[in-house]
């Protein structure tokens, strides 16, 4: 989620093209895990976010090092709103239908400086990841130009970026219907460091736009690979012996915290924003198909893959 220039970036592209995509339905996700077998997992079939699990971040920066660093590092728009009252939500961030629903509102009237508002939340000092796993997220993202939704993790250390290294499990460009993308960071600093991409690309007819997917993570010990659907091939796989990792070092044996959110604008998509693509208010009153809107979580899992 970080994009800060790379030292070198790498970009392996995978057309996926699976039988059940010659149906249209609403959900190609893969199926769910027996529960017995899961570590932890969110089904959002109650509606409140449990502070037991998750926390949120606010505000529109970050401070590093006694700066505050603007727009999260990305020059991002949005700024972000915490959960209120017993049910630990807000009008960006809620749940409703079986679904955790993240809604980027664009106000006319600016809040506290700000032209967007939006939610992120994590996981830190509350659950943590690590291999041997397998994490799967079944969602569905918003369509429009400047949205920018995103599941991924972070190190539980306190280290500075990217030496803990950052695994973006999945991030979606709201103007490209049929590409996630998924990205490792890691090296010594921000501008000495190595991005590796994985972007899975679906016919359009089948778009992530308009129907939920799922994207799994299968992480073992030296060797991470990235699953879309019930395809039995991964779309992206890296591994420790890879050249780039001899010379930045691989920073994924460790454990780490998830986030959730929806930036708006920044550097991901070249800063382009439509602000008629966005909610006008807390009930998206502004837009006949309020979903199209919002990112759309069905459920999460993880699952430990010791024997």
């Amino acid at each position: 989620m970080l994009q800060a220039l790379s030292a070198e970036e790498v970009t392996i592209s995978t057309s996926i093209n699976l039988d059940e995509y010659q149906n249209q339905q609403p959900s190609f996700c893969r199926p769910k895990s027996n529960k017995e077998n899961l570590e932890w997992h969110e089904d959002f079939e109650i509606n409140n976010l449990s502070k037991n699990n998750w926390n949120y971040s606010k505000g529109n920066s970050f401070v590093h090092k006694g700066n505050i660093i603007g727009g999260w590092g990305n020059n991002e728009l949005q700024f972000y709103r915490t959960g209120k009252g017993s049910q630990n939500i807000n009008s960006n961030l809620f749940i409703e239908d079986g679904l955790l629903k993240i809604q980027p509102i664009h106000h006319a009237a600016k809040y506290r400086g700000h032209s967007f508002t939006s939610a992120r939340i994590n996981t830190k000092s509350k659950v943590s990841f690590s291999y041997p796993s397998r994490i799967t997220f079944c969602y569905k993202v918003p369509k429009g130009i400047g949205f920018w939704p995103a599941f991924w993790l972070m190190p539980d250390k306190e280290i500075e970026w990217p030496r803990g290294g950052e695994i973006d499990i999945m991030e979606n460009r709201g103007r490209i219907t049929n590409v996630s993308s998924s990205a490792l960071h890691f090296g010594f600093k921000w501008n000495n460091k190595a991005t590796l991409v994985g972007e899975a690309i679906i016919p359009s007819e089948v778009n992530f736009q308009d129907a939920f997917h799922s994207i799994t993570l299968e992480w073992q010990e030296d060797s991470l690979s990235f699953y879309m659907d019930s395809d039995p091939s991964p779309y992206f796989v890296v591994n420790s012996d890879m050249d780039i990792f001899k010379e930045f070092g691989y920073p994924f044996n460790s454990s780490f915290y998830l986030i959730i959110n929806v930036a708006v604008g920044g550097i991901y998509d070249n800063y382009l924003v439509d602000e008629e693509a966005f909610c006008k208010n807390s009930f998206c009153s502004n837009k006949i198909d309020p979903d199209g809107s919002r990112f759309l979580i069905d459920w999460i899992e993880y699952e430990s893959l010791k024997n």
